[in-house]
C-alpha cells in the first residue's frame, strides 16, 4: 500500500490585520489577520519553498511532481518545470501542472499517490477590495510526498468521489475575480451528498475530519454524521485555495496519535474524500515538524495599501531607474543550473569556488575542470551591503548584500522579507527562491536572502 512519507506547509511571513480594511475603505474588515505573499512571491516560488521544507532524502526518491494551483504564474508554459529545476529534482522525473479549479487539489494528490511522487499545492486567494474573498482568503503552499507504506506516517486506505455539476463558484478565464452564488444554496446543494458519504464511513472518537471548502457554510450541514470525531477548524490566517487541503491535513497530523483515522474532505463541485490511518512513525514526524514551525512563527506586518499594490489593485509610483528588462531565453537556458538551482562550480585542482560558475578557474587558471556545488540550502553571513533608493523595486529601497557561505563561495543577492534597518555586516541569512521582476510578460526568477529569525 501507499502512504504519506512527509508533508509540509509554507506560509509567507507577511501578515495583514483585517482591521486595516475598515480603516481604509470604511467597510467591515472583520477581526484577525490573513497571510499575504510578498511582492516577489507567487504560486511558483511558494511551491518551491514548500518542497524545500520536506525531508530532502524523500524528495530525491520521488518519482513524479504534480503542481496544483488556481492562480498560475504562467499559462501555456509549465510552472511545474520551474519548481522542478529550483528543487533540483532528477531530470528523468516528470513534472505536470494541475489547475483551473479547487478540485485540482485532489487531482494532484491522487496522481502523486498513484505514482508515488510529490504533490505541491500553492495558491494566492483574494478578491475585490473589502469583499469576503479578500477578507477570508490567504496565501500559502503545501507539499506531500507519497511512498511505501512501511515508511509512512499515514497509510492511504481508500478514496471516495462524487462529481456534481453545480454553479456555486466560478471565474471566467479573462477575469481576475471569482463570483459565487448564495452561500446557502451551495451548502444545501452539496450537503446531502456530503452527509451520505460521511455516514458510509466508520467515524468514531478515533477519527479526525478536515474539511476544505471556499464556502464557510458547507461544513455546517455535516454536523450530524461526524459523531464524536475531532473536526479541524478553519485555518487561523484564512482560506488558501487548493493549498487549504494540505494545511488542514498537516494540522490533523500534528494532533494525531498512532491508530487514528484521518478523513480529508474537499467540498467543491461535488465531494472528494480520502481516508488514512496514522502509523507509529507519526511521533517522529511531529518532532521534526516542530522545528519547521519556526518558519511559520516569523511574521512581518503588511500594510493594506501595499497588499492592494502587490495585487494590482492600486497603482503607485515606484523607483524606475532603470526599468526592469525581461530575461533572454538562451542565456537563461544555458545557465539554468545556477539561475534555478543555485549550483556553483568548485575547481577540482585548487578548490576555488565560483558563484556563478565560470569557464576558467580564477585560482589556478584551469579550464572546465569543475564539480557542481549547490548553495541553495546553505546559510551565510553578510560581509557588505548597499541600500539603493533609486533602483526599481515595488517595495523600496532595494537592498543588495554580499554573502559569504563559509566554503569559499561568495555571491551578491537582493534582500527580501526584511526592513532595510535590519541589515548589518555579520547578519546571518538564508536563501529563498523569489521573482526578481516581471517584464514583457516574462517572470525573472532567482534567489534572494532574508534574515534568519531570532526566535
Amino acid at each position: 500500500m501507499t502512504g504519506i512519507l512527509d508533508i509540509s506547509q509554507y506560509t509567507p511571513r507577511g501578515l495583514m490585520q483585517l482591521s486595516q480594511i475598515s480603516s481604509l475603505l470604511g467597510t467591515s474588515g472583520g477581526k484577525g489577520s490573513r497571510s499575504v505573499a510578498n511582492f516577489d512571491e507567487d504560486t511558483t516560488t511558494m511551491a518551491v519553498e514548500a518542497i524545500r521544507l520536506l525531508d530532502s532524502e524523500v524528495v530525491i526518491g520521488a518519482s513524479s511532481l504534480w503542481m496544483a494551483t488556481t492562480s498560475p504564474a504562467y499559462m501555456l508554459k509549465s510552472n511545474a518545470t520551474a519548481v522542478h529545476a529550483a528543487t533540483q529534482m532528477r531530470s528523468e522525473v516528470p513534472s505536470f501542472d494541475v489547475g483551473v479549479s479547487l478540485r485540482a487539489a485532489f487531482g494532484s494528490l491522487r496522481a502523486a499517490h498513484d505514482s508515488r511522487g510529490i504533490a505541491v499545492l500553492s495558491d494566492t486567494w483574494s478578491g475585490l477590495p473589502g469583499g469576503d474573498d479578500e477578507r477570508l482568503g490567504a496565501d500559502a503552499a503545501g507539499a506531500i510526498v507519497f511512498g511505501s507504506d512501511e515508511n509512512s506516517i499515514a497509510i492511504i486506505k481508500h478514496w471516495k468521489s462524487s462529481s456534481v455539476e453545480v454553479l456555486e463558484r466560478w471565474k471566467l478565464p479573462t477575469e481576475i475575480d471569482s463570483q459565487s452564488w448564495d452561500d446557502r444554496f451551495g451548502a444545501e446543494a452539496l450537503g446531502a451528498i456530503l452527509t451520505s458519504i460521511l455516514e458510509s464511513e466508520n467515524i468514531s472518537d478515533k477519527s479526525i475530519i478536515a474539511f476544505s471548502s471556499a464556502n464557510p457554510r458547507s461544513t455546517l450541514l455535516a454536523a450530524g454524521p461526524v459523531g464524536g470525531a475531532r473536526v479541524i477548524p478553519n485555518m487561523e490566517h484564512g482560506f488558501s485555495g487548493v493549498a487549504d487541503t494540505v494545511l488542514k491535513l498537516t494540522t490533523a497530523l500534528e494532533i494525531a496519535q498512532p491508530g487514528d483515522n484521518i478523513l480529508l474532505v474537499l467540498i467543491s463541485d461535488g465531494i472528494e474524500l480520502v481516508m488514512m490511518e496514522v502509523t507509529e512513525r507519526i511521533t517522529n514526524w511531529q518532532k521534526l515538524n516542530e522545528k519547521r514551525n519556526t518558519q511559520r512563527l516569523a511574521k512581518r506586518e503588511v500594510q493594506y495599501a501595499d497588499f492592494l499594490s502587490w495585487r494590482g489593485r492600486l497603482s503607485k509610483q515606484v523607483p524606475r531607474r532603470p526599468e526592469p528588462q525581461a530575461p533572454a531565453s538562451p542565456p537563461s537556458f544555458r545557465n539554468s543550473d545556477w539561475k534555478f538551482g543555485l549550483v556553483a562550480a568548485k575547481c577540482h585542482d585548487c578548490g576555488a569556488v565560483h558563484a556563478p560558475p565560470e569557464h576558467r578557474c580564477r585560482g589556478c587558471g584551469q579550464v572546465g575542470n569543475f564539480e557542481p556545488l549547490s548553495l541553495s540550502r546553505l546559510r551565510g553571513t553578510v560581509v557588505t551591503f548597499t541600500i539603493d533608493k533609486l533602483a526599481y523595486t515595488p517595495a523600496p529601497p532595494l537592498v543588495l548584500v554580499v554573502v559569504d557561505f563559509g566554503n569559499g563561495a561568495r555571491a551578491s543577492f537582493e534582500v527580501t522579507d526584511s526592513d532595510s534597518s535590519e541589515i548589518s555586516i555579520g547578519l546571518k541569512v538564508e536563501l529563498v527562491f523569489r521573482r526578481i521582476n516581471t517584464a514583457a510578460g516574462v517572470h525573472n526568477y532567482f534567489w534572494k536572502v532574508r534574515p534568519i529569525p531570532n526566535l
